[in-house]
């Protein structure tokens, strides 16, 4: 049996590799970090904010909210970009090689892109289950909805730990299923979520302060309107590098093959 993997130990050596490596990332990540912010400050001028749905609408005549078009392709791009330099993270750390000066967006960045896509779908799963469940125990509406905000965040993030292996593999062009990254990950769910919760934890509460301080502060200031997207962007990408190398190093520990039972039991 695998032993229970040291994750407060894993925690500091992410922070320390990421501030190791800041200056290529920074260097690495800041032309795509610019074009996304100003394609994002274009999109959202044109197509102004999202029109959710009236709450006594016909469910029947579904349609996209106004804007929402648009920004699920600015996501998608987001979502590319942060492929691209989480499978040169993952690189870095597994096989040594240094951070590129631009991280490159090829085949390789896509199948990982794909790969985190179903990984996230599958995380939804539980999460419907949640909120069905909080749904009819509260008797529906919105408290139920918060009721099951927290409950939900934890189930997601606890899936992707359990099927993060599938990540650096698909990043160093090795095969890899759902089921065995499962597997692999036995017994060491509640360590992995705990370590991600630890590792994220500042990044989360530092970019909600600093939200709170720029979300509405600047806002007859036209040339700092932006910067909650700006704050917004930088905290998915920090989030995206902590966890890249997270999934690194769990990956490789979770990869070295088990200890004889007569060594472990000394």
């Amino acid at each position: 049996m695998m032993q229970p993997l040291a994750v407060h130990d894993i925690v500091r050596e992410c922070w320390a590799l990421l501030l190791d490596r800041r200056r290529a990332l920074s260097e690495a990540c800041s032309l795509w970090f610019v074009l996304l912010l100003l394609v994002s400050v274009v999109a959202r001028g044109m197509m102004g904010p999202v029109d959710l749905p009236e709450p006594g609408a016909d469910p029947e005549a579904f349609a996209l909210p106004a804007g929402m078009g648009g920004l699920i392709v600015l996501k998608l791009a987001e979502a590319l970009v942060l492929a691209a330099v989480s499978v040169s993270l993952h690189r870095a750390v597994l096989l040594d090689e240094p951070v590129p000066s631009l991280v490159p967006i090829n085949g390789r960045s896509v199948r990982y892109a794909l790969r985190m896509l179903g990984v996230l779908m599958a995380s939804m799963l539980p999460v419907v289950v949640i909120v069905v469940i909080a749904l009819s125990i509260g008797g529906g509406g919105m408290a139920s909805l918060q009721l099951a905000l927290l409950p939900s965040m934890l189930a997601m993030l606890l899936v992707i730990c359990r099927l993060h292996p599938i990540l650096p593999a698909t990043a160093l062009d090795l095969k890899g299923s759902f089921s065995e990254a499962w597997d692999r990950t036995r017994n060491q769910g509640f360590r992995l979520l705990l370590g991600a919760i630890i590792l994220l934890a500042p990044v989360m509460i530092g970019s909600t302060l600093l939200l709170l301080l720029v979300g509405g502060g600047f806002a007859g200031v036209p040339i700092l309107q932006n910067l909650p997207q700006a704050v917004a962007l930088l905290t998915d990408l920090l989030e995206a590098c902590l966890l890249a190398i997270y999934f690194s190093l769990t990956w490789r520990r979770l990869s070295q093959p088990e200890q004889p039972a007569a060594s472990t039991s000394a």
